[in-house]
Parts: structure tokens; C-alpha cells; sequence
């Protein structure tokens, strides 16, 4: 069983000839601040997360779901309409119970389209670190299925809190009795982690975290920072219309409005 790691989702297929993603149990990360943000929905009780591929898609869901909650960003900042910004912190401070969220952000979000044809799909952050990871391998083994941790990055170069965070899901494994074939890519972001001392500097040092500070007070890194705060491992659901499909309008409607058959949906 292979581990790997992707730097940044702006890929194509030539350039991971040596990966077969229908073979992979994936780990999406997006530290600051994607995967926090859907960790902190489900780990203080939200029931599910639609993944928007654009502000219009996201604006079309909310139209139809309109029960659900808005949240994400663009370029860092709240787009209007929205109900919530893509902030960790502020989603633990209201009340999620049971409740339902659409999400959409500048560049974690679009990490999921890119794996969607994976096994499974995971949402990894430090928040929920450990425990996303032993799930993980318990579907890995299922099969002998290969790891692979897909960085989000940020604007198509590595992100530093990514490829940490990656480094600490290795280091974890390394715990593990099982046996992995570790690329030079999970060595890599190994290397990273093991010559940090504190979680919540080695955050601060990446370019996320100055773009996210340049634009907010930046208490969500702080947030963000704690590790294993939850025992959730959102999972990818691929899920027909006709699942979620409201009672006041028909299936053809639907179809038509949104354009597509298939939700992206994060549960636990």
C-alpha cells in the first residue's frame, strides 16, 4: 500500500500518470481553512456539507435548499449573500445541530472535484487528525488500497500548513503496525513536521496564514491549530438529486435548474 502526497489540486492526468485515483482512499487537506471548517460543522453536530464548485452553484443550491446553511469565501472574504464566512472559529460558535450546510471557498472546495473518482474521499484538518486517519487505514486495508493526501495548496503552489499537516498525518502512520511504501513526497512533507516544535508557529509561517491575516483579525489560526479537537472523518458522498430532493419542486424541475444529477455531500 502506497502513501503519496499532491502538493496542489491544480493537476491533470499526465502529470499523476503514477497514480491510479480509482485505487486510492483520498485525504483531502485544506488547513486554512476548508477541511477545518467542514471538521468544525460535523464535529459540533451538523448533519452533512454540500460542496459548491462555484459562488453561482453555491448561490443555486441555497435557492433550492433553502433551509440549508450558506457558508465559504472568496478570496478570503465572505461573498455577499452568504450566510457565514469559511471560518472554523465562527461555525463553533453558532448552533449546528442537525443542521444542514452548503459550502464554497476559493480553493479547498475545488480539491474534491479533482478526487471525487477515489475509493473514498476523506476531509483531514488538524482538528480531526488521528482519528480521520484510522478510518482511513480501516478502509485501506479493506482492500489494499494505496493513501494518498491531496494538498489543496494555494494558488497553484505548495501551501506550507497543507504539506505540515500532511507531514503529521505520515508521522502518525509511522505509529502504525502496518506496512506502507512511502513515496519521496510523504518523506518529504515528513521532514517538514518532524522539524517543527509547535503546531501554531509552523501554521503561522505559511502564506495562508499572511493572506488570511491580511484580510481577517486571524484568530481562526489559533483555532485551527488544535490538534485531534475531534473524533469526525467527514466522507464523500456521491448522491442522486432525488435523495435530497425538496417536496416543492419536481425531479425534471430540479435537474434542470442545477444542470447536474449528482451532490457532493461530506457526512460523518
Amino acid at each position: 500500500m502506497k502513501v503519496q502526497v499532491l502538493f496542489t489540486n491544480r493537476f491533470n492526468s499526465e502529470e499523476i500518470s503514477g497514480i491510479n485515483l480509482k485505487n486510492c482512499i483520498c485525504a483531502v487537506i485544506d488547513t486554512i481553512r476548508a477541511t477545518s471548517t467542514i471538521t468544525t460543522v460535523l464535529g459540533c453536530g451538523g448533519n452533512s456539507v454540500i460542496i459548491a464548485g462555484s459562488k453561482a452553484e453555491a448561490f443555486k443550491l441555497k435557492k433550492v435548499f433553502n433551509e440549508y446553511i450558506l457558508c465559504g469565501e472568496e478570496e478570503g472574504l465572505s461573498p455577499k449573500g452568504f450566510d457565514f464566512d469559511n471560518s472554523p472559529l465562527e461555525i463553533s460558535r453558532i448552533d449546528t445541530m442537525g443542521k444542514d450546510f452548503i459550502l464554497m471557498t476559493t480553493n479547498g472546495t475545488r480539491s474534491f472535484f479533482k478526487v471525487k473518482d477515489c475509493k473514498e474521499v476523506f476531509a483531514i484538518s488538524l482538528l480531526n487528525l488521528n482519528y480521520t486517519i484510522d478510518c482511513i487505514i480501516d478502509s485501506a486495508l479493506k482492500d489494499s488500497s494505496d493513501l494518498l493526501f491531496l494538498c489543496s495548496g494555494i494558488k497553484g503552489m505548495i501551501a506550507y500548513d497543507d504539506a505540515f499537516t500532511a507531514g503529521l498525518a505520515v508521522k502518525y502512520l509511522l505509529t502504525k503496525p502496518h506496512k506502507f511504501d512511502y513515496a519521496d513526497s510523504s518523506k518529504l512533507v515528513l521532514s517538514a513536521a518532524l522539524s517543527e516544535f509547535d503546531i501554531a508557529s509552523a501554521i503561522e509561517k505559511s502564506l495562508s496564514a499572511k493572506l488570511l491575516r491580511s484580510v481577517s483579525s486571524g484568530e481562526d489560526i489559533s483555532f485551527l491549530s488544535h490538534l485531534n479537537k475531534y473524533r469526525v472523518a467527514p466522507r464523500l458522498n456521491k448522491l442522486n438529486i432525488k435523495e435530497l430532493k425538496p417536496e416543492n419542486i419536481t425531479l425534471k424541475e430540479l435537474r434542470s435548474f442545477l444542470g447536474y444529477d449528482t451532490l457532493y455531500v461530506l457526512k460523518k
